[in-house]
């Protein structure tokens, strides 16, 4: 069985993610300082790190830089689940050596795909459905092999570049996607493309998919983008 180390210094949140994970058949671990997060990962060599990254903790960024140069914990995937007002620590998480951010709210369907990857399962998000290859997210339909996406049913029409852009999304759906990350994705390679023009055709994109539903472009300051998850996953566990 594949096991997962949550790092966290709120204990509800513990509860809140481990029975998501367990129930998707995870071993699921608890760590709630540097200490305990460097200690136990020597001990049970997880697959991930969940690590609970919130406005004014730096337990998130200690523990990554800790496990970075720690060489039993070195090649543990280290995860940021950055809570809303804590986006601008993304940066500091780069640099301390984090694999994988997601920003929060995220459906557990979305984290739990990323993990199944990481771990070898098939995740749910890529189908193929009368023999053709295709992308889903949300109500968001990508018809790889036709290059036609479609929203609630609804036939949405693409430039290239565009669709290159959503596709590349979908396939980092509840990650942040940096400009950079996005000129690689749409544009060939060697071609120079200024930051500035990635903010042009995500606002032709953000129109285009507007008109079939709401907006799900979130743009992530200093950063990038991020497809915005529907039916989130709580934050906290809510009384009443």
């Amino acid at each position: 069985m594949v096991s997962i180390m949550i790092a966290s210094t709120d204990a509800d949140y513990y509860l809140l993610l481990s029975h998501i994970l367990s129930e998707a058949g995870f071993v699921v671990s608890f760590a709630s300082s540097v200490a305990e997060v460097v200690q136990l990962s020597q001990e049970i060599n997880p697959a991930a790190i969940l690590l609970d990254c919130r406005p004014g903790d730096p337990l998130a960024i200690k523990a990554c830089l800790e496990l970075k140069d720690e060489a039993a914990t070195f090649g543990i995937r280290r995860v940021a689940l950055i809570a809303p007002g804590a986006e601008q620590q993304y940066l500091d998480l780069m640099k301390a050596g984090i694999d994988e951010s997601f920003v929060r709210p995220i459906t557990p369907g979305k984290l739990l795909d990323f993990l199944a990857e990481l771990a070898g399962r098939p995740a749910g998000l890529r189908h193929r459905r009368a023999g053709q290859a295709g992308l889903r997210y949300a109500d968001i339909d990508i018809d790889l092999d036709r290059h036609r996406v479609s929203r609630n049913g609804r036939v949405i029409h693409l430039g290239p570049i565009e669709f290159r852009m959503l596709r590349h999304l979908v396939e980092h759906a509840g990650q942040i996607c940096s400009r950079d990350a996005l000129i690689q994705a749409a544009w060939p390679q060697g071609r120079y493309v200024d930051r500035k023009t990635v903010n042009v055709h995500i606002g032709r994109l953000r129109q285009v998919l507007g008109q079939s539903g709401g907006d799900v472009i979130r743009t992530i300051r200093s950063a990038g983008y991020i497809l915005e998850a529907p039916d989130p996953l709580p934050d906290e566990p809510r009384n009443g």
